[in-house]
């Protein structure tokens, strides 16, 4: 655009220092010419200035309509192990029963918490050994849900990377949004753990009451058996 003003002012000069025109030729008024060049000036300033005035208006437009896709931010938050690491419920009865063998996690804190596997086929038996698989499934629960927490916290950042470097209002509101969203796994896991920890409180209720029943089943036994020998010696 200067070089196009100073084009134009050349040219005024120009035609304002030219000679006075001979018989048969045309006379130019020379301030009326610079009067044309000057508005011609003025136009082409203000149609420059109506170029930036329409580029920020759709750089604003672009502000509310460009929307990100909230996937793209960190996308390590968004596998299954991390959202949901829980099982299903209907998977818990076997994964927190004692007749679930441990596997996974849970096989690694069965052999941490492993001495001895009696060989009996004694009630008793049965109970120990429900017992030391429900505690190992529940341990094993526990720590994939662990690491699942974990890996959450590795990925946060890129989110809070993502916020401070949103340049207009759809970004800093599609990433608030995701924020929200991980807020919402978290406290679905938070519920998730405090179900967990009544199940297994429940567990050991449970146990508890095996053990009683097959006291109480072992006592009947002896008194039968007892009954049963008085009976066979008074005879």
């Amino acid at each position: 655009m200067r070089k196009t003003l100073a084009f134009l002012g050349m040219l005024a000069a120009a035609f304002v220092a030219m000679p006075k025109a001979h018989a048969q030729v045309p006379v130019i008024d020379a301030s009326n010419l610079a009067q044309n060049v000057q508005e011609l000036a003025q136009d082409v300033v203000a149609v420059a200035q109506l170029k930036a005035e329409l580029q920020q208006l759709q750089n604003t437009y672009q502000m509310f309509t460009s929307v990100p896709n909230i996937n793209s931010l960190a996308p390590g938050l968004q596998g299954a192990s991390i959202e949901n690491p829980m099982p299903a419920a209907n998977a818990l009865s076997g994964l927190l029963g004692g007749t679930s063998s441990p596997s996974g996690a849970a096989s690694t804190f069965y052999q941490q918490n492993h001495i001895y596997t009696p060989t009996d086929t004694s009630e008793a038996t049965t109970l120990s050994n429900n017992n030391a698989n429900a505690i190992a499934n529940t341990q094993g629960i526990a720590s994939t849900n662990l690491e699942a927490i974990q890996s959450r916290l590795q990925q946060l950042p890129d989110l809070e990377s993502a916020l401070n470097s949103a340049t207009s209002i759809t970004q800093v509101n599609a990433i608030n949004g995701r924020i929200l969203a991980e807020s919402q796994f978290v406290q679905g896991q938070q519920a998730q753990a405090a179900n967990l920890q009544v199940l297994a409180t429940e567990q050991q209720a449970s146990l508890q009451q095996q053990q009683q029943e097959q006291f109480h089943q072992d006592a009947a036994s002896f008194a039968a058996e007892m009954k049963a020998a008085a009976a066979g010696n008074g005879g």
